[in-house]
């Protein structure tokens, strides 16, 4: 029998990792990215949970750690400065805490997910699918800009939360989106005399959070993030309409709503307008009712995205790229039973992870002066019950924020023994 055709649109993490996995199932596998070359930019990511063992099997683990940023932990501090509250770096993967010993730039990861994987998967840079025109048997897909006209036997969208394989797919409606109304801006600046190997972040009425990261390249990672109450918020249409006018608009409007902030707003606020890697995100979670069509299936946050919020979305794309490959591997005569099978194994972990908890995000970004002095108050006894030695009591304090989800146990794939 001749090897399953496999196209995946997106070669940033899902994409590739799922590539990776295919080969392995026995695939022959091509990557189409849009951007003209492979993207290197943007910000820090974790890996988490059971994803530590899917990239541990990849032989990747130590690849990763060594090009970590060695953050030592995070600090909620005031507007002095003043640290309110610390959680030390997670050692164990498992969300003890808001930040992770694997912490890398999602551009630095593309490369080594890439490195992996050129020898074996068939690349095409500065292309996307148009249309899809699909048989019983085969999936013709359409190409934008150039590539022929090509037939395969399963599509694969991981395309990010803005997926146009899903749009075709699924359809474009926004039903598919959980928009948690939130913005957040991401660029690195220039590292300054009160940057250390400790993550800052600092909060400040309107629903805002500034937060600073170390990297391993010499950067600080600066977020700047706003968060509604309410669809109502004027803020949030003016942040839909920046999102479509492009950088340019996007940092205007960032600098008009954080100018008024306190803390290092100003040096933030100045390393924006210089930044050449300027991107800003809606904050959504992608909820399908089903995760197939046809011969077309998702991966990651084209398909399944829980919000950073969550802190989870790396992880989750690395163990359902893991999962799917996994299940074609078990199927590989019978794609519409496969995708079934990666959607019965794999939604329910994908489920417990996009549920926040009550109140997240809005109760830890308040838009009144008198919410931020409540929550620093909260913040402030958080870390005095931590630094008395109340280090579960704290942890469970801390995995209430961003870290969510019950454990997942991976599979055991024959195809993967090998």
């Amino acid at each position: 029998m001749s090897k399953l055709r496999v196209l995946v649109s997106g070669a940033s993490v899902a994409g590739p990792a799922l590539a990776y996995w295919l080969v392995r199932a026995g695939c022959k596998v091509t990557v189409v990215e849009r951007a003209p070359i492979l993207r290197t930019n943007g910000q820090g990511v974790d890996v988490r949970d059971t994803a530590r063992d899917v990239i541990k099997r990849m032989g990747i683990f130590d690849r990763i750690r060594d090009k970590s940023s060695h953050e030592e932990g995070l600090k909620i501090v005031d507007s002095n400065d003043r640290c309110l509250s610390r959680f030390g770096v997670d050692e164990s993967g498992k969300g003890d805490s808001l930040t992770s010993d694997v912490e890398i730039l999602r551009g630095e990861l593309a490369g080594i997910l890439f490195d992996v994987t050129k020898d074996d998967v068939s690349y095409i840079f500065g292309d996307m699918v148009e249309s899809l025109e699909e048989t019983e048997k085969e999936v013709g897909v359409n190409f934008a800009n150039g590539t022929p006209t090509t037939a395969f036997d399963l599509v694969v969208a991981a395309d990010g939360l803005g997926s146009k394989i899903r749009g075709i797919a699924f359809g474009n409606g926004h039903s598919h989106i959980r928009s948690l109304d939130s913005y957040t801006s991401y660029f690195s600046i220039p590292p300054g005399d009160t940057d250390t190997m400790w993550s800052r972040v600092h909060w400040v009425k309107g629903g805002r959070c500034m937060l600073l990261r170390p990297d391993n390249v010499g950067r600080t990672r600066a977020f700047l993030s706003l968060t509604a109450y309410d669809k109502s918020d004027e803020r949030l249409v003016r942040f839909e309409k920046a999102s479509k006018e492009g950088i340019p608009a996007q940092k205007l409007l960032v600098q008009e709503l954080f100018q008024d902030a306190d803390w290092e707003i100003s040096r933030i606020l100045k390393g924006m307008q210089e930044s050449e890697d300027f991107y800003m995100q809606h904050v959504a979670q992608v909820r399908l009712n089903r995760w197939s069509s046809g011969r077309v299936t998702v991966v990651g946050d084209a398909g399944y995205a829980p919000s950073p919020f969550t802190g989870m979305g790396t992880s989750i794309a690395f163990i359902g790229a893991y999962v799917l490959a996994g299940e074609i591997s078990r199927q590989p005569n019978d794609i519409p039973a496969a995708l079934e099978s990666y959607e019965r194994v794999l939604r329910p972990y994908v489920e417990s992870v996009q549920k926040l908890p009550p109140g997240i995000p809005w109760i830890v970004n308040p838009q009144s002066a008198l919410g931020i002095r409540v929550f620093e108050t909260v913040i402030r006894g958080v870390g005095l019950l931590s630094a008395t030695g109340l280090a579960t009591l704290f942890s469970k304090l801390a995995a209430y924020l961003p870290i969510g989800g019950d454990s997942f146990k991976l599979p055991d794939y024959e195809a993967f023994r090998q």
